[in-house]
């Protein structure tokens, strides 16, 4: 059959969730596709589940390796995957019934390499109202970048088209620059306004765990990536000043809070600087210009003094 789908999904210690996200793949109306469960090491109950489900379906493939994080698991889905399309969904999240089978018919309908969709978290509506349109390079560009759109998992993308793309092992922010490397080679997305990829806030994961100096050198980075990307495209020169003022006025703020993260200022310097290259009468917030115009020392005593509020509210 022409147009199979291949569902790429690394596991890690999700037991709870498991069942739920293949279930919700399963059960899908669209059915030409496979499942491609990589269980990156997981120490609980998340590698026989797998294995259970393989058993059931033969649609169902499973590989365990051991534990290097979801970039590899994901490297290891991509290698041997079969389908005409790739998907990608989360093992703690889980999906619209109908999904696939919209996300596949925007696709060879109007004959496009990727499409998106809107995710919901834990069943929040926010209202979005359905219709599709297909977007130039800038338009796609602008509003994935105002939105902080990077998850992989909003795409199906065309398996020709990202044969030759890997995401980078072992690093967090992995989505920014895979999707940054797609977006680079299409002209045009199709984008599907219908919340149908159901987002879990319930499980921590490494983004949402405790700041690091990791997570602010991958995320000046990653900022870097995007910026460096997209420098072609003088149409987007404002959107990307938004994203660094807004993206880095937060980093900075966090550190601030942080210092034994950063304790000779070093990363502060260094995106003061580029808030300050960034930041104008159109973009800026009392936050940007705190952080251009106060002294160091000055940020971290407002940053402590937030932080004790915080605490005892």
């Amino acid at each position: 059959m022409v147009n199979k789908i291949s569902v790429i999904i690394p596991v890690y210690n999700v037991e709870n969730y498991l069942d739920r996200c293949i279930n919700s793949i399963i059960n899908q109306t669209y059915q030409n596709f496979e499942i491609i469960l990589v269980n990156d090491g997981s120490s609980d109950n998340s590698g026989h589940i797998c294995d259970n489900y393989k058993i059931q379906d033969t649609r169902v493939i499973v590989m365990h390796k051991q534990n290097e994080g979801s970039s590899c698991a994901r490297n290891a889905g991509l290698d041997i995957a079969s389908g005409d399309y790739i998907s990608f969904v989360d093992s703690d999240d889980y999906i619209n019934e109908s999904m696939l089978e919209i996300m596949i018919t925007n696709l060879t309908k109007f004959n496009l390499d990727v499409v998106e969709i809107n995710p919901t978290s834990n069943n929040v509506d926010l209202n979005l109202n359905y219709n599709f349109e297909i977007q130039d390079k800038v338009s796609m560009m602008k509003r994935i970048i105002q939105n902080t759109a990077f998850s992989v998992w909003r795409r199906m993308y065309k398996t020709s088209l990202i044969n030759d793309l890997r995401f980078i092992p072992k690093i967090i922010h992995q989505d920014v620059f895979f999707t940054i490397d797609v977006l680079d080679k299409i002209d045009q997305i199709g984008y599907i306004n219908q919340q149908l990829y159901h987002y879990n806030t319930d499980n921590v994961s490494i983004i949402r765990s405790k700041y690091s100096l990791e997570k602010i050198k991958i995320g000046i980075k990653a900022t870097e990536y995007i910026c460096n990307n997209i420098t072609h495209l003088p149409e987007l020169n404002l959107t990307k000043k938004n994203y660094v003022t807004n993206y880095y006025t937060d980093h900075y703020f966090l550190l601030s809070r942080n210092t034994d993260i950063d304790p000779n200022r070093i990363f502060r310097k260094k995106i003061r600087k580029a808030i300050g290259e960034s930041v104008s009468l159109k973009n800026y917030t009392l936050r940007s210009v705190m952080v251009i115009t106060l002294p160091l020392v000055i940020m971290e005593y407002i940053s402590h003094i937030y932080s004790k509020l915080i605490s005892r509210s």
